[in-house]
């Protein structure tokens, strides 16, 4: 009997861990995947190699963001960004080349094959691994989820280490009074967790491992019990499926064990029940006779730390119970001002609790946390609305804080008109340019159309006010609480497809989903290509290419937002690159300075962002053209006084670069940029007109002339004077 009793006991016990761990592990995932559409992270993902030292403040922030995501969760190890385009790592505490990173700041026992994993999309579980801090080995559960969020193609990867103590918490504590082996194994049989180190020295631990090895591949239902023997030794095994991973949860009780503590825990009970038998009478008489004397230091102490009018002072008459009333009254003024600052932060809690609930960080008792703080999801489906109005804060302006108490309030009074009492609904201002709502729905809901009536009240509203866009994203509606934050990462998808939908519209998550799979067309041979064509200043050029980048892109395919971010966020990256290039910073050609990628965020619709980059480009174009033709200038000038000293002797276009330190394919672009001519007509144009003053100057012959311009022998130099002017040396000096 006592043995069954500790099956049924240590079973709850491990439904309860296999809850409380993949509770977590849901709420760890929804979290990073919040995290992969934050916009700091995403911008870091297309910053180049060169220009990570100008994007400081960009860095900083990403930094910021995982340090406050690692402290906001306590089984967070490290969390850190892998950074593809330029091979870095953005960790809590700083930026690293990716093989420091690995060799000495993150330093994995294992080895893992980041290149393939840094290529896999979507959430992923790597499994448990080892890490080095010092001369002690760390064990972690290691996580991943790709950037830009549901891209194919990864441009970047958060890893995230997640730590033993929430394994330790949710299943060793439980058990400290009894031998119990715990594991947590994954689907392909390796173990992610388990108690062993406890007991290191129980003698049957290596027939227990093996033991559950061999029965992983029975344990084929949602939770059952077994008996078996191993070594001659009795243990039951039972285990629980994960209800969101591949995992199982598995617990090993040495059977033999228990008889052996019952034994001794009947000896015990004797010993102890003679024992309280005589100590309850002397306690008990101890009780009665020293009544007064707590109850009046009880007082005493109210007297000392609480509000002193409370507490009576003790007079003549006085007696145990006016002690005791006394006491009562203090209580319930106490209990009373607690019950006035718990109505006071009801809001406060309120919104915490609807913010739980969109992050996946749901308890086993939220119905009952959300009634004693007036919030009641009666209901079994849940859908999540976004409603993100007007432009972003500028980051000078955000200490002025948007307030959106009368929008809200608005909208909870449409909500009241329109979706009627079979649905409940929860609003929560959740930063300075958005609000959230949740709604909490029976299945027959949707067969009615107050839905579309209600975001039809809200469209005239905002309209009405006339001052700010707006757009409205939908998430799918979900079975179950815990599901609830799918249909908020729905819904901040949908905002996101304002690009391609544009502002003041709503959006279904549907229109999303059923979008193509087009990748952007932007390999780096067009990007280098532009990127010259940029600093050579041809603005006529840089249009024209830029212009088939955008057409190719933009007018034969259906890129998801995603996909239109990437492809501008990464015209961003060509435009701060060429700007590095020409050995320039954003203030020389911005006189506003401003920070091209966030311009870039600020333009809501791909017309905007078109006009935007278009723009830019156009402007480094010009600013190359004019810096080009200056240096340019001052490059002929040095070619023309060597020319000057050594136009007699022979000249080739290699002796003239290595003079002016340029390259020969670059020294030729300017003679025809900036002459129209080639070297060779530029040389022999310099050399004729040397040679045209000796023939008006001078009584040189033909053959002095040309051994004094530069030329071999007199039949080349009228060959080549004839060529560039129509008539021979001797006919030139006649004129």
């Amino acid at each position: 009997m006592m043995i069954h009793e500790v099956q049924n006991s240590n079973m709850l016990i491990l439904k309860q861990a296999q809850k409380s761990i993949d509770q977590e592990i849901n709420s760890l995932q929804a979290n990073i995947m919040q995290a992969a559409l934050d916009r700091s992270l995403n911008e870091a993902l297309y910053m180049s190699a060169q220009n990570t030292y100008d994007n400081f403040e960009l860095i900083q922030d990403s930094m910021a963001y995982l340090s406050a995501l690692k402290a906001n969760n306590d089984n967070i190890s490290d969390i850190w960004l892998y950074i593809k385009k330029t091979d870095i790592v953005l960790g809590t505490e700083g930026k690293y080349q990716r093989s420091l990173f690995f060799s000495d700041v993150c330093k994995y026992k294992e080895d893992i094959d980041w290149d393939r994993l840094f290529a896999t999309s979507g959430f992923n579980y790597i499994g448990r691994k080892s890490l080095y801090r010092g001369t002690y080995e760390i064990p972690v559960v290691v996580f991943t989820e790709s950037l830009p969020f549901i891209d194919r193609s990864p441009k970047g990867m958060l890893v995230v280490n997640m730590s033993k103590s929430l394994f330790d918490k949710e299943m060793s504590n439980y058990n400290n009074d009894k031998v119990v082996f715990n594991y947590v194994v994954d689907g392909a049989g390796n173990i992610v967790y388990t108690n062993e180190a406890y007991y290191a020295g129980f003698e049957d631990l290596p027939s227990i491992r093996a033991a559950v090895h061999s029965q992983l591949a029975d344990m084929t239902d949602t939770q059952n019990t077994m008996e078996l023997a191993a070594e001659g030794s009795p243990f039951t095994i039972q285990y629980i499926q994960s209800a969101s991973l591949n995992w199982k949860y598995i617990s090993v009780i040495p059977t033999g064990y228990i008889k052996e503590s019952v034994n001794q825990i009947r000896n015990v009970t004797l010993l102890v029940a003679s024992i309280s038998i005589v100590l309850s009478i002397v306690l008990t008489l101890y009780i009665i006779n020293g009544l007064y004397k707590p109850m009046n230091k009880i007082l005493s102490y109210i007297n000392i730390i609480g509000d002193k009018k409370t507490a009576i002072t003790r007079s003549g008459n006085s007696n145990e119970f006016t002690l005791i009333n006394s006491i009562i009254d203090y209580v319930y003024k106490e209990n009373q001002t607690l019950q006035d600052n718990f109505e006071k932060n009801k809001p406060m809690l309120q919104d915490k609790y609807i913010y739980d609930i969109l992050n996946g960080k749901v308890g086993n008792d939220y119905e009952k946390a959300g009634l004693e703080i007036g919030i009641e999801l009666p209901h079994p489906y849940f859908q999540v609305i976004v409603y993100e109005i007007g432009e972003e804060t500028p980051h000078s302006l955000k200490k002025y804080k948007r307030q959106f108490q009368e929008d809200t309030l608005n909208m909870l009074e449409i909500a009241r008109q329109t979706l009627g009492e079979q649905c409940s609904y929860y609003f929560l201002e959740k930063d300075e340019q958005t609000i959230v709502s949740l709604l909490n729905t029976p299945k027959s809901f949707y067969e009615l159309s107050v839905i579309n009536d209600y975001l039809e009240r809200i469209q005239k509203y905002f309209m009405e006010k006339g001052d700010l866009p707006y757009v409205i994203g939908i998430g799918q509606s979900y079975q179950g609480i815990r599901n609830c934050y799918q249909s908020y990462i729905d819904a901040l998808e949908t905002v996101k497809y304002q690009i391609v939908k544009g502002q003041n519209s709503v959006i279904y998550i549907d229109e999303v989903r059923n979008g193509t799979s087009d990748v952007i067309t932007y390999p780096i041979e067009q990007e280098t290509r532009l990127i010259m064509i940029t600093k050579s200043g041809s603005c006529e050029s840089v249009m024209e290419i830029l212009g088939s980048i955008l057409e190719e892109n933009l007018r034969q395919k259906e890129l998801s937002p995603e996909m239109i971010d990437n492809l501008f966020h990464a015209l961003a990256s060509t435009a701060v690159r060429t700007i590095f290039e020409m050995r320039l910073t954003n203030e020389q050609v911005f006189p506003d300075n401003q920070n091209v990628y966030k311009e870039m965020e600020h333009r809501k619709s791909i017309d905007d962002k078109k006009e935007y980059i278009i723009r830019v480009f156009r402007t480094i174009a010009l600013f190359a053209s004019e810096k080009n033709h200056g240096h340019q200038n001052h490059i002929l000038e040095r070619i023309n006084i060597y020319l000057e000293e050594n136009y007699r002797n022979e000249i080739s276009l290699d002796t003239v670069a290595e003079v002016v330190n340029l390259s020969t394919s670059y020294l030729s672009f300017i003679f025809k940029e900036n002459s129209g001519l080639n070297f060779v007509d530029y040389v022999n144009q310099f050399r004729l007109k040397k040679a045209k003053e000796l023939l008006k100057n001078s009584s040189y012959n033909i053959s002095q002339i040309a051994e004094l311009s530069g030329y071999s022998s007199a039949n080349s130099f009228s060959k080549v004077f004839k060529k560039y002017n129509g008539i021979s040396p001797g006919q030139y000096r006649k004129l």
